[in-house]
Formats: C-alpha cells, structure tokens, sequence
C-alpha cells in the first residue's frame, strides 16, 4: 500500500504544473499597467502594452505574472489587474489558472523602507481619526520628472529610468507614497491636467520637498489599527473607536526615517495606542 501511494504522488508531482506554469503566456494590453506586491496594494513597477506575462496564479481580479519586458524594470513579477491582459481579460481566460490569494503578503519587506503612512492607518484630523486612502501632497524639486519605472544596481543605490519619462504631468499636484529600500528612489502620482486620477511614477528621493507639513509624509498623529473593516473614507472616528480594533501608534521606519513609517511593524515592535 506504501509503494503504490508512493507512485501515485510520484505520478502527480510529473503531471502537475510547476508554480509559474498554470496558463499560457498572455500579454499586456493596456498602454501602461501597475505591477504591485499584493493585489491591490503597493506599486511596484509599470509594464507596458505589449509585455509579455506568464499567467502565475489569480485573486479576486488581480493576476500574479512573471513578465519578459521590452524596458527596464524594478522587477518583472508582481500582481496586475485582469483587465490589462489580453487573454485573461475575456470571459474565462483564467480557467485552469490556480487561486492564491495570500501569497506574496509579506513581499513589500524586499522593497519598501519607508512609507508616508502604515497599513491600516488613520490619521488626526479636527479631533476625530480618518482613514488614509491617499498619498502625501509634496513638491518637486526643479528638473525632476516621474519614470514609470527605475532599476537595481547590485553596486549601488536604486536609479530612476530616465528613458521612461512621463511627460505632461500635472506637477502641481504630486503626492509621495513610499522609498525604496536603500532611500533612493521614491514611489508618486501625478495626474495629467485635468485627469481625476494619477499616473504612478518614481522619482530620486532627493525630489520630494515638503508640501504644507513638516516631512514628506504624514507628520500629525497617526495610528495603526488591526481591523479597519467597516471604517468608512471622510469620516471622523473616536478615540473609544480606534482603541477598540487594535490600536497601535505608527512605528517611523527603522532604516529611512526621514520618509515615513514602518510599513507594518511586528507585534513587538508595536509603539502603545497613543490614546
């Protein structure tokens, strides 16, 4: 009996397909299509229309890829919406395509050094605490212009593409979401004028000025909770609220302090709810 379960995991081990192997190749059909960590969560990269992906795995709308790009890159595997791609986009263009939400959760600790507000956070505002949706409203120094993507030097610190250029941005308009690990590149949005939403780009961190605070990011009181279900955007919740889902006070980053918090601290590196 122990050999013949023996064979059949032998069996099954050679018919199945390896991670990354799930689903033919597809291709980016966007003009451009943010590669994040997580679904739905932090950029990453941008892929250009016409990149081809290797269908990993699927959540809810967002699709893990491994992509061979035509430019330059942070890296080539992340998440991206299932409407950027060609084949998935249709009606059952993921089937056989395997379900994993979860993996990747703890991937932004590669990545990320700082960020202008924790995971699940709410920040001060007139007395009551509000949800954070959004990112920081900074400056930009002279000459710098958002690149859709930049890249890792094994011998040296993280440069900006300057092939990949955004022109036409609104810079009036720039908000900060995180630095790279080494602090030397930055994560943004800009909107083209008159657009309602930005273009994720990154710039040198030495391009971010303070916009109406002190630091590039949010520098009122700011805490981290453990459940934010239910929190609605623009609403002002009480100090009772915030203590009873788990309240921490916002850890700023161990390693790049000048640009934020700790994306999400340990437990036991939590500081105490500040109320």
């Amino acid at each position: 009996m122990k050999l013949r379960i023996v064979l059949l995991a032998m069996a099954l081990a050679l018919v199945a397909p390896a991670y990354g192997e799930a689903a033919p190749t597809d291709t980016i059909s966007a003009d451009r299509a943010t590669l994040r960590e997580y679904p739905g969560r932090l950029v990453l990269a941008n892929a250009a229309a016409g990149d081809v992906a290797e269908v990993q795995a699927y959540c809810g709308d967002w699709v893990r890829v491994r992509l061979s790009p035509r430019h330059a890159m942070a890296t080539p595997v992340g998440w991206v919406l299932r409407g950027h791609l060609t084949k998935a986009g249709q009606s059952g263009g993921l089937a056989g395509v395997p379900e994993r939400c979860g993996t990747d959760a703890d991937r932004w600790r590669d990545w990320v050094g700082a960020i202008n507000a924790p995971f699940r956070s709410l920040r001060l505002v007139d007395g009551g605490w509000r949800r954070i949706t959004f990112g920081t409203g900074v400056s930009l120094a002279a000459g710098c212009v958002p690149s859709l993507n930049y890249v890792r030097d094994p011998n040296g610190p993280d440069r900006v593409d300057p092939a990949q250029a955004v022109p036409g941005l609104d810079l009036t308009k720039v908000s900060y979401r995180y630095v790279t690990t080494d602090g030397a590149v930055a994560l943004v949005s800009a909107p083209r004028p008159g657009a309602g939403y930005g273009v994720w780009g990154f710039v040198p961190s030495t391009c971010l000025l303070p916009k109406g605070r002190a630091h590039v990011y949010f520098d009122e009181p700011v805490v981290q909770l453990r459940n934010i279900a239910g929190l609605d955007t623009g609403v002002g919740y009480s100090n009772e609220t915030i203590r009873a889902r788990g309240c921490s006070a916002a850890l700023i980053s161990p390693t790049q302090p000048s640009f934020g918090y700790w994306v999400d601290p340990q437990d036991a590196n939590r500081p105490p709810c500040p109320v």
